[in-house]
C-alpha cells in the first residue's frame, strides 16, 4: 500500500547486505561455506549449468524488485524444459521439478543461519514503523534514540520462498511486514502483484479511499459509524485489484471506520470559522491549527511512518479539509 523507501543508496545498501551475508558464522566461530560457493559448484553439474548458465548468484541476490518477475520466468522455463527433455510421463516430470528444487533449498536456506542477520539488517537500514503492505500496524517495538528505532517485523518473502527457493536470498524479495500480512496471507500467490520496493509501484497515486454514507445523512452529519462505509477504489486502471484482494485490505479497513467517523465529526465541530476563530485567540496559524486537529497528513510525507496515514490522506481531500 505504501512504497518501501531505503535509507541508504543502492549501491551501499547492497554493499551492507553482501557483508550481512558473509559475515554470518556457525556456532562453532568458524566461517560457513558461502552460498555463493556452494551456488557455483551446483552450477557445474547437471541440470543446474543448463537452467543457471546466464546467471550468476550476485545476480540471483541483488536482482532488481521490476525484474523479480522476469528471473523467476526465465528460470522456471527452464526447469519445465529440461523435465520435459529428461522424461516422458507427468510424475516423472514432476520428481524432477521437485529434486531440482530441494537443492536449491539446501543451498539458499533462509532459516536459522541467516534469518538473524539479515533481520538486523534490515532493522538497521530502514526506519521501519508501519507495514508496507497494509499500512494498519505498527511494527516497531519500542523508541532507542531519536533516529533509532527496534523492530519486531516479520520478512515477508515477496515470491514465495518455498515455490522459488533461489529468491529466499534476495535483497528485494524480502519486505518488512506485520505479521498478519505474512503469517495470515503469505499462503496466495502474488506473481502477479508489485512489490512496494519497486519504482513502478504507485498504488498511492491510483488507488484512493472513497468515502459512502447512508442516505439518511445530510451534510455530513452522522449518526453513527454504521452510516458510513469506505472502500478501496482504483482509478483507470485495474493493475492493484488483485493486491487489494490479497490483503483483505477493504475487508480488514471496515473493522476502523471509526477514524473516519471521528474525522467526519471534526469537520462538523470545527468549522472553517471555527478555526479562524482559533487562531485568533491563539496566534498559532490556521494551517497549523488545521493539521493538529484532524491529524493531517502533508501531500509528500512518508506515509510508511504512521499508521492509516493512507486513509487519513485520501479521506481528508475527499471531505474538503485539505
Amino acid at each position: 500500500m505504501v512504497n518501501l523507501k531505503y535509507n541508504v543508496s543502492k549501491k551501499e545498501l547492497e554493499c551492507k547486505y553482501a557483508r550481512a551475508l558473509f559475515s554470518t558464522k556457525f556456532g562453532n566461530g568458524k566461517s560457513a561455506k558461502t552460498v555463493k560457493k556452494e551456488f557455483d559448484n551446483l552450477k557445474q553439474t547437471y541440470p543446474y549449468n543448463v537452467i543457471f548458465y546466464d546467471v550468476s548468484f550476485s545476480e540471483i541476490v541483488f536482482v532488481p524488485p521490476e525484474n523479480l518477475k522476469c528471473l523467476i520466468n526465465k528460470i522456471e522455463q527452464r526447469i519445465i524444459e529440461q523435465s520435459s527433455i529428461k522424461f516422458n510421463t507427468n510424475d516423472d516430470k514432476k520428481k524432477f521439478i521437485y529434486e531440482a528444487k530441494e537443492k536449491l533449498k539446501d543451498v539458499f536456506k533462509y532459516e536459522n543461519k541467516f534469518q538473524k542477520p539479515i533481520s538486523r539488517f534490515f532493522e538497521n537500514s530502514l526506519q521501519t514503523r508501519t507495514c508496507y503492505f497494509c499500512n494498519i500496524h505498527f511494527v516497531n517495538e519500542y523508541k532507542v534514540s531519536e533516529i533509532e528505532y527496534k523492530n519486531e517485523f516479520t520478512l515477508d518473502h515477496y515470491y514465495d520462498k518455498g515455490s522459488y527457493p533461489y529468491l529466499a536470498l534476495s535483497i528485494y524479495n524480502l519486505i518488512p511486514s506485520c505479521y498478519t500480512c505474512n503469517s495470515k496471507l503469505k499462503k496466495v500467490e502474488k506473481i502477479d502483484l508489485f512489490p512496494p520496493n519497486s519504482e513502478s509501484f504507485d498504488f498511492d497515486k491510483k488507488v484512493k479511499f472513497k468515502l459512502y454514507l447512508d442516505k439518511s445523512c445530510n451534510d455530513l452529519h452522522v449518526n453513527s459509524k454504521e452510516d458510513i462505509d469506505i472502500e478501496l477504489k482504483e482509478y483507470y486502471t485495474n493493475k492493484y485489484d488483485k493486491y487489494v484482494e490479497v490483503f483483505k485490505l477493504n475487508e480488514r479497513y471496515k473493522a476502523h471506520k471509526d477514524i473516519v467517523y471521528e474525522m467526519i465529526q471534526k469537520a462538523e465541530l470545527y468549522p472553517e470559522s471555527r478555526l479562524k476563530e482559533l487562531e485568533g485567540l491563539t496566534g498559532i496559524p490556521f494551517s497549523q491549527i488545521k493539521k493538529d486537529i484532524f491529524n493531517l497528513i502533508d501531500e509528500n510525507e512518508d506515509l510508511s511512518k504512521k499508521p492509516f496515514s493512507k486513509l487519513i490522506k485520501d479521506l481528508s481531500k475527499e471531505l474538503g479539509l485539505v
